[in-house]
C-alpha cells in the first residue's frame, strides 16, 4: 500500500471536515430551507453550468480511472471502512444523541414560546420539527454506503452506474472542500455543495429511467427529498451552533438564551 495515497485522502477527508473561517455577522442567515430553494432554483436555471463544468474537469486530471481508484482502494483497506460499518456507526450515533436531542429541543422551543414572531423562531421549529420518513431516509443512507465502491465497469448494471456516480460525486465533493481553504466562504461552499449533489441525483435519475427500473427511479426520487430536507435542517441548525459560537451575534433576550442552550449541548 503507497503511504502517500492514505496521507493524501486522509488530508483531504480532515479537511473536508473544517468549517471556513469567517468574522461575527450582525445578523442571522436565512432560513435553510429558503436558502436550498434559492440553490435549486438557480441550478435549474443553470447558474452553477460553469463551476460544475470545471469542477469536472479538476476531477479528470485527478485521475478518475487511475490515481483515484487507488486512492479508495487504499483508504479502505487504512482505514477498514465498509457499508456495514458505516451503517452501525450511524445508527449507533443517532441512538445515542436522539434523547439529548429531544430534550435540548424541548428547552429551545420553551425559550421562544412567548416570542412566535422574533427571526429565530423558524430555525428552531426546522430542528424541533425535522423527520423523514423511512424510505426517504434508507435511500440517502443506501447512496451514502456507495461512495467508497468503485466498480469495474460503469456500464454493467444500474447499480454499477449508481455506485460510480455516488463516488465520482463525492470525489467532486472532496475537491471542492480543498478549493475553499483558498479564499471561498462557507455560504459559497454550502451553495456550490448543494449544486453538486442536485447534478449528481439528476444523473442518477437519468440512468434509472434508461434502464427503466422504476425501484432505482423511487430511490433516487426519496433520497433527492430526503437529501433537501436534511441539508435544510442542517443549515439551521449549523446557525444555531454560529451563535453559540459567537460567529454570530445575539441580538435580543431570547436569542441569548438560545445561544446558551445551545453551548450547553455542543
Amino acid at each position: 500500500m503507497k503511504k502517500w495515497i492514505v496521507e493524501f485522502l486522509a488530508l483531504i477527508i480532515s479537511m473536508s471536515s473544517q468549517n471556513v473561517l469567517h468574522g461575527t455577522e450582525d445578523h442571522l442567515p436565512p432560513v435553510g430551507v429558503e436558502i436550498v430553494q434559492l440553490v435549486e432554483d438557480a441550478y435549474q436555471k443553470g447558474d452553477y453550468n460553469n463551476f460544475l463544468s470545471k469542477l469536472h474537469e479538476q476531477y479528470q486530471n485527478a485521475g478518475k480511472a487511475g490515481a483515484l481508484r487507488g486512492i479508495f482502494e487504499s483508504a479502505k483497506a487504512a482505514m477498514q471502512i465498509t457499508p456495514e460499518k458505516i451503517t452501525e456507526n450511524r445508527q449507533r450515533y443517532r441512538a445515542g444523541i436522539r434523547v439529548q436531542n429531544q430534550d435540548r429541543n424541548q428547552r429551545l422551543l420553551d425559550a421562544i414560546a412567548a416570542n412566535p414572531s422574533l427571526a429565530i423562531v423558524q430555525r428552531i421549529d426546522s430542528i424541533a420539527f425535522f423527520s423523514q420518513s423511512e424510505e426517504e431516509s434508507a435511500a440517502l443512507i443506501e447512496l451514502e454506503n456507495l461512495k467508497f465502491h468503485i466498480p469495474e465497469t460503469e456500464e454493467s448494471t444500474i447499480e454499477n452506474q449508481i455506485s460510480a456516480l455516488e463516488t465520482e460525486y463525492y470525489i467532486k465533493s472532496l475537491l471542492l472542500d480543498v478549493g475553499s481553504h483558498h479564499g471561498k466562504t462557507n455560504t459559497d461552499t454550502t451553495n456550490k455543495k448543494i449544486a453538486i449533489t442536485l447534478e449528481k441525483l439528476d444523473k442518477m435519475e437519468d440512468a434509472a429511467k434508461k434502464n427503466q427500473n422504476i425501484i432505482w427511479l423511487e430511490k433516487v426520487r426519496n433520497a433527492r427529498a430526503a437529501f433537501l430536507s436534511e441539508k435544510a435542517y442542517r443549515i439551521d441548525l449549523n446557525t444555531l451552533n454560529e451563535l453559540a459560537s459567537g460567529k454570530i451575534a445575539a441580538e435580543n433576550s431570547v436569542e441569548e438564551k438560545v445561544k446558551e442552550i445551545m453551548m450547553d449541548y455542543q
